[in-house]
């Protein structure tokens, strides 16, 4: 954290800096004189300086007597800009005021928290007033600032090192930005299941700092209240603390820590690329400044149970069970152990015996390719022109000469003791009810929302209908002639048309999939990565209501014949190299569906008895599982995942 603060002397009344230079300030290769964009301070230097924004950015200027250009003590994109204050009684005339002005600062790929504290002479006073309104309105948008957030901790993450880098990162990244926090540290298994169970709604964001799992329990918890489809608008955001970070908080350690260490965090590659999905300041300024992103949840109901269970990354057949499980005991190796789990997987090429049962909206991996990209095109068209995106004013950042008026009409910022006030006078009985609509409408992320997949049972009717209430009750699914079946039990190759034409009167939704072929694994998802070096469905769209599902053969047959072939080692070994950039998506032995339903059967209980929900371990003798469109709520400082490689590019199969 960078601390720079003023002289004490200039605290003293018989204090008199040096007069302000009427010159022409030289910045960006553009001449301009003060506007209202721009206020005139005293810096700890004792010297004149001028604070600006212009263009999307927020600078700190160190002026100079003789014409030279300004010196910028402090540059960064208004994005990053926390919270501007001013201390002092502003009925006490006379006196200089103090500005307080806490930013993320960019150092090399990393952000870092700044405190800078300048003082206002009394002359600018009333301009200071609607200059730190203007700065808080362009740095936040129509985004609420000063957010409640209730910051659940597991200590025994990042090698027990989690409690410190919240206490020496996270915290003063939030509290710098004026959030006000309830800090809980998990101490069980499913603790943070009973939080998100019991606690109040009265929080504004959920912030998980651990990895998946933690997730994973808030969501469960939320979903099994008596008012689940209002405690569900709550949104969550993960913050990472596994080794990984703690390399990057201290950069002469890496070498002495896992190239890929903290595996669980798959929603932050998700949320923010694979390059900062363990870059903790981006995770906090996500809290601070996130938009709403709706997601998809799969409810997973357990036979012959009939448990439900919630999972929002992943479900789990054959061999990637055995990479989790598998390899627990080679956990400090982090994503590498996945690796060695899979080449193990693939060097036995085991055929997983199952039946799955799915309800295929679509198959055709050009077309789903090429629908994907187009959303991702939209989604970054929608953030560009919308009236608002992330934090920023219209014209990014920059503005105009009425740009002062627009931006104190568009918020206005109050004392916290007003804020206090406020958040008191808010609790009143229609409270909850205000606060899930300022959760679900005035912070909802700028992407026009995708087309939406109702959820339905195996008889069509709509399970939610109730908005405020309770989940529905789960009840079995009901396949039709309608849905793909697959077994890899089958003894003998059942050909079926690998064409487009109609199989059994139905339009061919098989994926090019032939009974006999054999399954190595099951993976569905809701999300591209699961992790980052994997991203296993480069085409999963967050809010679509549908679940990606890949199904890999353990035989193939080629095109010119209708011989079963074994799936060559060095095909799936080769995948490895392209797996973070989704290329396996475009193999052959590697089938790839988008499906509202889905139905699973165990066929050989003693060869493999588990299955796995977003990495967690359950007994595995069948289960049904429904997408629920757009039922949970993340934050992302985009409003869509990170947009992969993947979809900035038309494929030559397209």
């Amino acid at each position: 954290m960078v601390t720079i603060t003023f002289h004490p002397e200039i605290l003293k009344r018989d204090f008199h800096p040096p007069p302000l230079p009427v010159i022409f300030l030289t910045t960006r290769g553009r001449h301009h004189g003060m506007n209202n964009q721009d206020l005139p301070v005293v810096l700890h230097n004792e010297k004149r300086g001028l604070l600006t924004i212009e263009e999307g950015r927020f600078d700190v200027l160190q002026l100079s007597k003789d014409g030279r250009p300004p010196k910028r003590l402090l540059s960064s994109p208004i994005r990053n800009l926390l919270r501007v204050r001013l201390a002092g009684d502003v009925h006490q005339l006379g006196q200089h005021r103090r500005l307080e002005i806490h930013s993320l600062i960019e150092k090399g790929s990393n952000l870092r928290l700044s405190k800078m504290h300048v003082l206002v002479e009394p002359i600018n006073g009333p301009d200071a007033e609607q200059w730190v309104e203007m700065a808080m309105s362009a740095a936040y948008g129509d985004v609420k600032p000063f957010r409640r957030v209730l910051l659940l901790v597991n200590p025994f993450g990042g090698k027990g090192k989690a409690k410190s880098i919240c206490k020496e990162t996270v915290l003063p990244i939030l509290e710098g930005a004026g959030c006000k926090l309830d800090v809980k540290e998990t101490t069980h298994r499913l603790h943070a299941e009973e939080i998100a169970r019991d606690m109040a709604l009265d929080y504004d964001v959920i912030a998980t700092a651990s990895g998946d799992g933690l997730v994973y329990e808030v969501l469960n918890g939320l979903a099994s209240r008596k008012d689940a489809r209002n405690a569900m608008s709550i949104p969550v955001a993960p913050i990472p603390t596994g080794a990984q970070c703690i390399a990057l908080r201290h950069p002469a350690q890496a070498s002495h820590s896992p190239s890929h260490a903290g595996s669980a965090n798959a929603l932050c590659t998700n949320l923010f690329g694979v390059k900062d999905t363990y870059n903790i300041a981006l995770a906090c300024l996500n809290v601070i400044k996130g938009r709403n992103l709706p997601l998809d949840l799969c409810s997973v109901l357990l036979m012959p149970s009939g448990v439900r269970k919630w999972c929002f990354i992943s479900i789990a057949l054959g061999l990637m069970v055995d990479l989790d499980i598998g390899t627990e005991h080679m956990r400090w190796m982090g994503d590498t152990r996945f690796l060695l789990g899979f080449l193990k997987g693939v060097a036995a090429n085991k055929n997983f015996q199952c039946r799955l049962r799915m309800k295929v909206v679509e198959s055709d991996k050009v077309s789903m390719a090429r629908k994907a990209r187009e959303r991702s095109q939209e989604q970054v068209e929608a953030q560009r022109n919308g009236k608002v995106t992330n934090g920023m004013p219209r014209s990014n950042g920059q503005l105009g000469a009425n740009g002062l008026v627009e931006a104190v009409n568009g918020l206005k910022v109050e004392e916290e003791e007003e804020q206090e006030g406020e958040d008191k006078r808010g609790e009143d009985k229609n409270g909850e009810e205000r606060k899930r609509e300022e959760r679900e409408g005035l912070e909802a992320g700028p992407s026009s929302a995708p087309e939406v997949v109702p959820t339905m049972n195996g008889n069509g009717s709509n399970h939610d209908n109730d908005h405020n209430g309770p989940m529905a009750e789960a009840k079995p699914l009901e396949p039709d002639e309608t849905w793909l079946t697959i077994e890899s039990a089958s003894k003998k190759p059942q050909i079926m048309s690998k064409g487009n034409g109609p199989v059994n009167g139905v339009a061919d939704k098989t994926g090019g999939w032939i009974d006999g072929e054999g399954i190595l694994y099951m993976y569905a998802g809701l999300m591209p990565w699961v992790a980052r070096d994997l991203m296993q469905w480069p085409v999963a769209t967050s809010g679509q209501g549908l679940l990606d599902v890949v199904v890999q053969s353990v035989v193939s047959v080629p095109t010119s014949s209708r011989a079963y072939t074994q799936v060559p080692r060095a095909t799936m070994v080769n995948a490895i190299t392209g797996a973070e950039k989704g290329e396996a998506y475009w193999m052959a032995c590697q089938h790839y569906y988008k499906v509202s339903a889905l139905m699973a059967e165990n066929l050989d209980p003693q060869a493999q008895a588990l299955f796995t929900l977003d990495g967690e371990a359950f007994p595995f003798t069948s289960f049904h599982v429904e997408v629920h469109p757009r039922l949970a709520n993340v934050l992302s400082l985009d409003g869509h995942f990170f947009i992969s490689d993947f979809l900035k590019k038309n494929h030559a199969k397209e």
